[in-house]
Order: C-alpha cells, then structure tokens, then sequence
C-alpha cells in the first residue's frame, strides 16, 4: 500500500456529509453522491446513448435515519457521557424502516426494474438502461477515455489501463422525495470500476517470501511473538491474567478469499507465548471464494498469539452482495463491516484490507460514506476499530525496491477515518541471539493528510507535542511491522504459517491485529480509541472526559526511522505519537475507562 501528497483539500465538513443527497423542493430528492467529479472521466469523449434495453445490475445504498441525532448521541458516547448501545438497539433508533424500504422497492418496480437482494442497508436491483433513466430521472451514455492513466484531483491515479470504453450516467439522479429521503448512493449505472478494480486488489496483498528464496533480504534470526512480547511488556500483562478471555477481535477478509484454520492453529501452537485457549471462527457469506489470503491468515496468527484467550472471528463476503461486482467488491467490504457491528459485536476490529480514499472521495463517495456509516456504528456500540496505516510511505511514490502497486495519489480508508485508529510500523533490530537492541520509524510505514476528514477535537486538544491541528492525520499509533538480524528496512524476518510452511513477512498488516490484541487485552470495550490515545501524554498524565488522573508511561516515542519525512520527539508521519509499551498502555487504557464510564 502507498501514498502521495495531495496538494488540496477536498471541501466537504463530514460531520454534515448526509445532506449532499438533499432535495431542491419536497417533490424531488438528487442523489449527489452518485454524480460525482469524476463519474465522467475528464477527457472522455461521448459516443452514443447507451442502449435503452441494456441490462444493468445496480445497488441502492441506505443512509442512517435521525442524523442529526445521532451525531449529537455519537459525540456523547465517544466522550462517555451516554452509555453504548448494543447491535440492536442501533438498528431501532437509526436503521431505515421496512415501510420505507417497501416504498422504494415497489417505486422501482413500477417502471419494470427488479429486486434482487435485500442486504439491510444495500438494495440489489436489475434494470434495463431505459427503466434506470426513467425511474432515476438521467441519462445513461457511453464514452471513451482515449488515455493510458485514470487522473483525479490532477494527480495521476492509476497508471497503464487505458484507452477504454464505458458508460455512465450525465445527470444527476432523482427521486420522489419520500422514497429518496434515506438514498446514500447509487452504484452500478456505470462501468467505469472494472478498469480501476485490479489496482485497488493489489493493494491488499501482504508482502511475504519462503525462507529458502532472496537470501539477501531474508533474516537467518527469526523475530518471534515471544521475542516482541517480552520487549514489549506484554508478558508482564500475561503473568497478571490479562490474557483477553471473553473477548472478540474481528478480522476484516479480503473480498472472495479464504484461508486454511489449521494454519492458523499451527502458528497458535508453534509460536506461543502462554497456551493459547481462544477459538478461531471463519464467517464465509457466500461460496465464491478466489484465493487463499495470506494478509488474513497473518491477521489470525498474530492477533491470536498476542491475545492467547481472546476468540478470533475472520469475516469473508465472497459473491455474497448482489452477484456482480458493481463497485469491484467494495459492496463486499462493506457488508464485511456490516456484519461484524450487526452479528458478531466485536470489542476490536482489525483491518489489514483498505482502499484508496482519493479514489473513493473522486469516484465513489457514496462508498466511503456507508463505510464511514459503519464507523460510526462501531463507535456507538463501542468497538475499537484499527486498520494497518499503509506499505508505503508518507503519501509519496516511494516503494521499497522490491514491491509495486498502481495506485497513486492517495492515502487509506478507512485508517483515516476520525474513528479509526490507524496504526503505522516500526522495524526492531535483533542481535544474532535474538534479543532485540533497536527500535525505529519503519521507512514504508504510511502516513498522511485526509482529503475527506477536517481536524478532528482530539487532534486540537491533543497531549502530544506536535500533532497537527491542520486536518486528520495518522498514523495514530505505531507497532512492529519488520525486523530482524542484519537485513534491510524491507527485508523479511517475522514468520507467518502458509499452506503448511514457513514463509516470512513485513507490513503494517501485522501492526494492525498485533495491536487489537493488546487493546483485548483491557478485558473492556473501549470504543473510539484515539479519543484516549491523544489524551494520554509520554509523562502518564491522562485527561479524560471527568477528570486529571496519573497514569504509567505507555507510549515509547519513536525518534529515527523515515518514509521519507523523519521521525522525531512528539507526532510525526511515521508513527504518529509513538509506538507502546503493552502493559503500560492496557493499565492506562482501563484507567481512562474507568474514570470516565457512564
């Protein structure tokens, strides 16, 4: 995964996002968010009208009902001064009405199109091009893009995937406005995603290599889960009981993948720190499964080991949401979330699977938006939600010599979203006893400036020397992410079980459900985390929402180490605030609980 700096601000306040779909009068409700920027490439040229007996699937995507109140009910909980809601809860106060969702169904209908899936907050359909203008008063043409690179924000995107014919809608879509007052987003009325999808699937692909391949980058030590633990702090945790019993780390899958369990168990067994006695619990929605995920399989192993009686849910949707792709599988991703805060009610999530944000904010808004919905779903049930901050570097074309992807001019989503923590990489150098001697700014751990999300209040009130008041920015907290004896920044020496084998790894990927662990470790659901992480200071003081108490000091500052803009003393790029000291910070994360529970 990589970034660039964008030299721009998109002008959105998100916190008000949900009324880019607003009606003109009460007789015509736009749906805004599906007539983006770019929904006609720049340049293209129109070819002709696209036929009106052209079948199109297509998805109509829910907002959240009440919004202004849950905003208000949102900053409440995340300040601790309204209790959580549970799954079901959510869904009565916030959730769309069967009533309306029947009214927008049977509207469809009667131009002829067809339901297709009823996924909660995702209606499928299937219509002709000519129903889809009628019903959703546009047009639908075809064009041609006669470059080889897709640009948004005049920036490069993606590179070498053109010149390319599609369609897609020229005018913004329209409803009656009582069946198009909770309308996020249409998707699927163009065709444009086929081209950008395979880019976006690199990304998510975690970096690793059998030991006997590449001796030059490969360490002949090995940087064990016990090796981290023990320099860490974590096994004072274990010696104390804190070991995660009774909780749920949820594993975000890659779209269409799978993994083998028993590589899982192997790795449990072999690299144990204490006997691990939590379950692993595979949810596959749909049968349509492409490839093994080696970034989940990592994802188990590591979140597992750290939080050895914690229960490990990794959540797959594999052709599960309306049959064709229609936004790549990002329909898919989401309904990954949507699961997981609706069924499983984790106390941790963990994502390793991320897509570009300036992609998303350019072409499909109304995705990060059902994404971001879900983020605050997580929020207001309390669940923690880390995502990997990125393999890359500070939003730059700056790949390791060794790795490529063509997808430019972005940071992550959803690590920047306000109620995520992203969590950037340090690298750790062993001695050839294995005993770790130093501990840097990981060179391709990502960071960045949202082009969506303004400063948040956490930033603004941080007890961080030098986090930026000039916008979101992560990485909010740093882990392990390479090391080993006598290679590289890019080299491999943390093991990984994969059909069977050894095989070694680096990525912010491993930092993400290493640090879910240590947030199970709490033994509480903690919600919103950067809402505690920014208001505990390297000195221990915590500020919370009722009070000044003195804690341990849990964040080690991470002060050498680049991707490429330095780390130093305070926040910076590379890893954010810092990186951890596991038993400090679970102390500190339970104080600041307690002191400000409801």
């Amino acid at each position: 995964m990589r970034k660039v700096l964008i030299a721009f601000v998109l002008v959105m306040v998100f916190s008000s996002f949900q009324v880019l779909g607003i009606a003109s009068n009460q007789s015509a409700y736009y749906v805004w968010t599906s007539s983006p920027q770019y929904s006609i490439l720049p340049g293209s040229q129109f070819v002709e009208t696209l036929p009106s007996n052209y079948s199109i699937p297509f998805a109509v995507l829910l907002n959240f009902t009440n919004y202004s109140s849950l905003m208000s009910e949102t900053q409440n909980i995340v300040y601790h001064q309204s209790p959580y809601l549970s799954s079901g809860k959510f869904r009565e106060y916030y959730y769309p009405s069967t009533s309306y969702k029947n009214s927008l169904v049977n509207y469809l209908k009667s131009f002829g199109i067809e339901e297709t899936g009823d996924y909660g907050l995702i209606l499928t359909f299937n219509g002709t091009a000519g129903q889809i203008d009628r019903a959703f008063n546009t047009y639908i043409n075809v064009y041609y893009y006669p470059y080889k690179d897709i640009y948004w924000y005049h920036l490069v995107g993606i590179t070498d995937i053109g010149p390319f014919y599609y369609f897609t809608n020229n005018v913004t879509p329209s409803l009656p406005y009582n069946v198009g007052k909770y309308v996020l987003g249409i998707v699927g009325i163009d065709s444009v995603d086929p081209k950008v999808y395979p880019a976006m699937e690199e990304a998510w692909k975690v970096e690793m290599v059998h030991g006997a391949q590449n001796p030059g980058i490969i360490s002949n030590v090995l940087v064990t889960p016990s090796v981290i633990a023990n320099y860490f702090n974590f096994t004072k945790l274990y010696d104390q009981g804190f070991l995660g019993k009774g909780m749920k780390i949820a594993i975000v899958g890659q779209p269409e993948g799978y993994i083998n369990e028993s590589d899982v168990y192997t790795f449990w067994q072999d690299f144990s720190i204490v006997p691990h006695t939590g379950k692993l619990q595979v949810v596959t929605l749909g049968t349509e499964a492409q490839a093994q995920s080696g970034e989940n399989e990592l994802d188990a192993e590591w979140s597992g080991v750290f939080a050895p009686a914690s229960n490990v849910y990794v959540v797959f949707s594999n052709g599960y949401v309306g049959g064709p792709a229609l936004v790549g599988n990002l329909l898919n991703y989401y309904y990954e979330y949507y699961y997981m805060v609706n069924y499983i009610y984790p106390q941790v999530i963990s994502a390793s699977v991320t897509v570009p944000e300036s992609l998303l904010s350019a072409y499909y808004p109304a995705m990060l938006y059902m994404i971001h919905n879900a983020m605050i779903q997580a929020a207001d049930e309390g669940i923690s939600v880390l995502a990997a901050s990125g393999d890359w570097g500070f939003e730059s074309d700056h790949p390791p010599p060794n790795f490529h992807i063509g997808t430019y001019n972005t940071i992550w989503y959803p690590e920047s979203d306000p109620y995520v923590t992203a969590v950037g990489g340090i690298f750790l150098n062993v001695t050839e006893n294995d005993t770790v001697y130093s501990a840097t700014g990981w060179d391709y751990s990502t960071g960045g400036i949202s082009t969506v999300f303004p400063v948040q209040t956490y930033e603004l009130t941080s007890l961080i020397p030098f986090t930026p008041p000039i916008g979101r920015t992560y990485p909010d907290i740093a882990f392990v992410s390479a090391g080993g004896y006598n290679i590289t920044e890019y080299g491999f020496g943390l093991p990984l079980i994969y059909q069977g084998q050894l095989f070694l790894w680096y990525g912010t990927s491993g930092a993400s459900p290493m640090t879910a662990a240590m947030v199970a470790l709490t033994g509480e659901r903690l919600g919103a985390l950067n809402y505690a992480l920014y208001h505990i200071s390297y000195s221990g003081i915590i500020v919370t929402p009722k009070g000044i108490v003195q804690g341990l000091p849990a964040w080690i500052p991470v002060t050498e180490g680049n991707n490429p803009l330095p780390a130093y003393y305070g926040w910076n790029f590379v890893t954010g605030p810092g990186t951890y000291d596991a038993y400090g910070m679970v102390h500190d994360l339970r104080l600041y609980n307690e002191i400000s529970g409801t």
